[in-house]
């Protein structure tokens, strides 16, 4: 066993011991790294089978069966996919887990106790959580709201490959606790569809899948199939680590940043790029729609969309604005600045 250990945006020190790789995986998806701590905030222990099972795809069996067991005070949970057992998390106190991992380098297994330790943290459970991606563009801190399928992410990779310092994508803490608000990232693999892929230097990815360092959370003939038949307009995409997203884009990642511009992507039918101011009550309002809602349980499934609650006196000094394209290459085009 080996272990590593991060420092979350100066709030909490996380340890984890496991086998060297599978701690190198996890590793690609949190900054902060540190020399091993004897007095972490939190510690994650875990244990990979010395047999590891391979995933068979048996369409008999549901693709993800969650199994809640354990106590109500010592929650487990038993993930299988298919018929193949692939882990299972036993939450020993909120900040102590230990995992029983059946599958040969699961970051998942890490990033789900780092996430739900971090989600019920006692001042990050504070702030909202809202589905955005955040960036540091050209001196300001950007952040792009918004629900799925708006353009979150293709906006996102194309102003990272022009420059721009990312923070995180999908799942922003927002830090309501200075003047100004700051966000912050959520350790995670980066997911992408195959059309943003395809349309920028991630497409690295659909010559070699190994360059992504991340287990796919689809079927590797799925994968396949769609990448001999260039079918990219699919609605299913693959994980990257957060070191390979950003290496590929050319670019490097910060912990948190304040907040200056506020982006609403949305995507556009002609191949065109409109930008529009959007006025503060409106953007606010827009804003608070885009909150996502906390899990209290080692889940890892999708979070519920939600309305959070949102003071119009904190966005005094930010920018709101709706930015219409069709693509990647429409932006590329267009030589979008924010």
């Amino acid at each position: 066993m080996s272990g590593k250990a991060f420092n979350y945006a100066g709030t909490a020190t996380i340890r984890i011991e496991g086998p060297s790789n599978l701690l190198e995986r996890i590793a690609a998806n949190i900054d902060g790294e540190q020399p091993p701590t004897s007095a972490p905030d939190c510690s994650i222990t875990i244990q990979q089978s010395p047999t590891p099972s391979e995933i068979v795809k048996d369409k008999r069996f549901p693709y993800l069966t969650l199994e809640k067991c354990g106590t109500s005070k010592k929650p487990s949970v038993k993930y299988t996919r298919y018929n193949t057992h692939v882990r299972t998390i036993h939450q020993e106190s909120p900040a102590e887990y230990h995992v029983e991992a059946n599958v040969s380098l699961d970051e998942a297994s890490g990033l789900i106790c780092i996430r739900n330790y971090l989600s019920n943290h006692q001042r990050l459970s504070e702030h909202p959580l809202l589905h955005a991606s955040l960036i540091t563009f050209d001196g300001r801190g950007v952040l792009i709201a918004g629900g799925s399928r708006q353009g979150k992410t293709a906006s996102t990779v194309y102003f990272l490959e022009e420059g721009a310092t990312f923070v995180g994508d999908e799942n922003i803490i927002l830090d309501m606790s200075r003047k100004q608000p700051n966000g912050l990232y959520a350790p995670r693999t980066q997911r992408v569809r195959f059309s943003t892929i395809a349309e920028s230097r991630l497409s690295a990815v659909l010559r070699d899948v190994r360059v992504a360092e991340a287990t796919q959370y689809i079927d590797p003939d799925a994968i396949q199939r769609i990448i001999e038949t260039e079918s990219y307009h699919v609605d299913a995409g693959m994980a990257f680590s957060r070191r390979a997203f950003c290496e590929l884009l050319g670019t490097t990642s910060t912990e948190k940043t304040p907040i200056d511009l506020v982006v609403f992507p949305k995507y556009a039918n002609s191949n065109t790029v409109n930008k529009r101011s959007v006025e503060h009550s409106e953007g606010v309002r827009r804003l608070a729609l885009s909150g996502l809602g906390r899990k209290s349980d080692i889940d890892p499934k999708e979070l519920a969309d939600t309305r959070v609650n949102l003071s119009p006196n904190q966005f005094s000094d930010i920018e709101f604005m709706e930015l219409e394209f069709s693509g990647i290459p429409a932006l590329r085009e267009g030589g979008v600045r924010l």
